[in-house]
């Protein structure tokens, strides 16, 4: 098959770095690892993506071929210049009759599908990767709107996520519920050092992350649990508050340590991955913290709480912080926790999920 990916604002994840306002996410590791895995399964995949300085405009890594266009680098026209400009580029590549499908990626890459869909004849289709309802309300309701046109345009929704699902499946022609997937081989587990509990935190640095509940929550930990450490690894608009934040707090235990490539590594020193998120997706971090058998605190619903992890309400400053206290003073318990979520996850190996993912667009 010949699959074109749109909407991966950057490739490889993170080449952006120094040029970028916004760090890239979920989007970017998802179609990234999704081509690899499709390309080693003899597949060929085209990514058209953004041009960042010192980067070729054409650029074919065996199977992966990658195609990349300029955009307004500004808050508000980034999305857009990228994908129109995207839309224009990808023509010529639909209307070839070489493609088997378009698979686009996010709300306004879906909204030039669409369109692309119509005037190729090619299928596409279509993976939301999370909603935009803590969007302000103008930006909630376009993206809403191109989440509507982009699920109806779609032979098939591919959701990773099922809260995706169930908010947006009515919309869709037809759909099918996958997931992330994990390359099991970098994250294997390991223990922490040391003699009190390392809290991690890896993402985005963004509110819907919950980053103001985090600190909340480590503030008032740290005064009953002297030894209790807190890793942020990550970038985004949040980064100056973060800095701010521990200089106020000087007696707290919190390292920052900036956006990192060697993710394995960080997870092998902590015991306890924690995400206090608002958002409604899959995040890849959690999984992969699950991967490498960590006690995961969240609040988001892929953890049995008590049996693979420790659950708490959203937006819960007390609740979280209870968990927290639970992971210091129950280290053993805790260590079965992180083994179960493992065992949890080896379905969802890439080398498993790939397959789903090549079912479907086979079934087009």
């Amino acid at each position: 098959m010949r699959i074109l990916m749109l909407g991966s604002k950057e490739y490889p994840f993170h080449s952006g770095e120094g040029f970028e306002k916004k760090p890239s996410g979920g989007i970017e590791v998802h179609v990234e690892k999704l081509s690899k895995y499709l390309a080693r399964n003899g597949h060929d995949v085209i990514i058209i993506t953004r041009m960042f300085p010192g980067q070729k405009r054409h650029e074919k890594k065996g199977r992966i071929q990658v195609v990349r266009v300029p955009f307004i680098n500004s808050t508000i026209l980034r999305t857009f210049s990228f994908n129109l400009l995207s839309f224009f580029k990808a023509i010529k590549l639909a209307r070839s009759g070489r493609l088997t499908a378009m698979h686009c990626h996010g709300q306004v890459a879906g909204f030039f599908g669409f369109f692309l869909s119509k005037l190729s004849g090619r299928p596409m289709v279509y993976t939301p990767h999370g909603i935009a309802y803590l969007w302000p309300t103008p930006i909630r309701l376009t993206l809403g709107f191109f989440d509507r046109i982009a699920l109806r345009g779609a032979k098939k929704a591919l959701f990773i996520s099922p809260r995706e699902k169930e908010a947006l499946a009515t919309h869709a022609r037809s759909w099918a519920l996958l997931s992330n997937g994990i390359d099991f081989d970098d994250y294997m587990a390991a223990k922490a050092d040391g003699n009190g509990t390392r809290f991690i935190f890896i993402g985005r640095l963004v509110r819907e992350k919950g980053l103001p509940l985090l600190l909340d929550a480590f503030s008032r930990l740290q005064k009953d649990e002297t030894n209790a450490e807190l890793v942020i690894a990550g970038d985004g608009p949040m980064r100056n508050a973060v800095v701010s934040f521990m200089a106020a707090n000087p007696r707290l235990k919190i390292r920052f340590l900036g956006w990192r490539r060697d993710v394995p590594a960080l997870l092998s020193s902590a015991d306890a991955f924690v995400l206090p998120s608002q958002e409604r997706g899959q995040p890849i971090a959690l999984l992969e913290a699950m991967a490498a058998g960590k006690t995961v605190i969240t609040s988001l619903p892929y953890i049995d709480d008590g049996k693979t992890g420790l659950s708490f309400r959203a937006m819960s400053v007390d609740g979280l912080y209870k968990k927290m206290l639970y992971a210091c003073r129950n280290r053993f318990e805790c260590s079965a926790l992180g083994a179960n979520a493992t065992q949890s996850v080896q379905g969802l190996s890439w080398e498993v999920v790939v397959k789903r993912f090549i079912s479907e667009y086979q079934s087009l």
